[in-house]
């Protein structure tokens, strides 16, 4: 009986023994986890914001101060051999829903250092616009007040497909490649553009967001069909769009890019109070490493969006648009002091001038802020914008503005 037994404890082990060695050669996906916490105090003497439906220039208006949890974000990645999938989870104030996603996607990148190289990624994204906000869960390094581009880019522009990308180095180290991508859900691209203009915040919308479009400039009044919210990412003609561009760099030296955007969108098709706005883009952006831990960052998109069904070719809603933004930024240390300049402007050429949606202004942003430990960082910063928008005297204000918005905060990164 116990010879019995000696024998049926081996063949469990020898059974087991190719189990336990395959678990072993199977490797489990690495998992990390990083995010942020910002706490913000603001004294802001500006006109209503686009959150209250205004037509000023940052997220809020009034002249009293705020104190708040402005924003809360943790990035959770898992990696396996030469896969990864990131999700960014985001809490901010005003938000429709308490937590919800800003990005969702999987990646492919090969590892090695082979002079050609190729990657992927399928999901939600944003488009690779930005040279500034490259930080934890798509912050900047620089300023707390994100550029006119790339506040836009944050409130209504995303990516839900696939891109693909293929680069090549030459032995100098420079590198050039090539990305394209198809993607859908971004039909009401250019509505904000429209009927609120471009704006200077740090509000990323979420993928079940809604965000306010302003009140008593005629809206209603001309398009009854539309919703008092625009959704962004949503589709409404089942019509893919794309993105296309080049790319150039050498590290710790210059980054350059180039893309061009088309979402292809129906501007006759209309779904659930959302029209589609066929917004199309140039961008371009360069980034330089300067000497004496300087960094300079100038970005620029220019296009054209539109909405409606034409008639006689014109559109109800029909303009171009354009914006442009310097950044000088130097680095000492644990301290950092940034310096960006804006400029902005929107022409209108459509079947209803009484829908005033042209505008033209510029902005200056001064950030200084200290990092300490590598997780803790204190900012100041104001920022000073002065715009035009015609349709701001169907409200009884001055076309005219000047505002100015000062911020401190503290953020803790994690």
């Amino acid at each position: 009986m116990a010879e019995r037994r000696g024998f049926r404890r081996l063949g469990l082990l020898i059974a087991a023994a190719p189990a336990a060695a395959l678990a072993d050669a199977l490797p489990w996906p690495e998992f990390s986890l990083h995010g942020l916490a910002d706490l913000r105090h603001r004294q802001i003497d500006a006109r209503p914001g686009w959150i209250d439906g205004g037509l000023g220039k940052f997220r809020a208006g009034g002249d009293a101060g705020r104190f708040r949890i402005d924003e809360a974000a943790v990035t959770v990645q898992a990696r396996l051999w030469e896969l990864a999938a990131t999700a960014t989870l985001k809490y901010a104030a005003d938000q429709r829903n308490p937590v919800d996603l800003t990005e969702a996607f999987v990646s492919y990148r090969p590892l090695g250092s082979s002079a050609v190289r190729f990657g992927a990624r399928l999901g939600a994204f944003f488009p690779p616009i930005s040279l500034e906000n490259t930080g934890t869960a798509w912050s900047s390094p620089y300023t707390l007040t994100s550029s006119a581009i790339n506040t836009w880019v944050g409130e209504e522009l995303r990516s839900f497909g696939g891109e693909f990308h293929a680069s090549y180095q030459f032995e100098g180290g420079d590198r050039v490649g090539l990305m394209a991508a198809g993607f859908a859900h971004n039909d009401t691209a250019g509505t904000l553009l429209a009927w609120r203009g471009f704006a200077l915040h740090d509000y990323e919308a979420t993928s079940q967001d809604r965000l306010p479009l302003p009140g008593g400039i005629g809206t209603a009044r001309f398009f009854p069909r539309q919703a008092g919210i625009t959704r962004p990412f949503v589709e409404v003609d089942g019509r893919p769009g794309y993105y296309a561009g080049v790319t150039a760099e050498r590290p710790e030296s210059y980054k350059l890019r180039a893309l061009y955007y088309d979402n292809r969108a129906d501007t006759a098709a209309l779904e659930h109070g959302q029209y589609g706005w066929h917004t199309r883009f140039w961008s371009l952006g360069g980034k330089l490493d300067l000497p004496w831990d300087l960094t300079l960052i100038g970005q620029g998109v220019t296009g054209h969006t539109s909405m409606g069904e034409a008639i006689g070719g014109s559109h109800p809603v029909d303009f171009g648009f354009w914006a442009a933004s310097l950044l000088l930024s130097k680095s000492f240390g644990s301290h950092r002091f940034s310096l960006r300049h804006d400029r902005f402007g929107a022409d209108e050429n459509d079947l209803l001038p009484e829908d005033r949606n042209g505008e033209g202004g510029y902005a200056w942003t001064a950030n200084y802020n200290l990092t300490w430990v590598q997780r803790h960082q204190v900012n100041f910063e104001v920022s000073r914008v002065v715009s035009r928008r015609p349709a701001r005297l169907q409200l009884g204000q001055s076309s005219r503005q000047e505002e100015v918005l000062w911020q401190v905060a503290y953020r803790w990164f994690f």
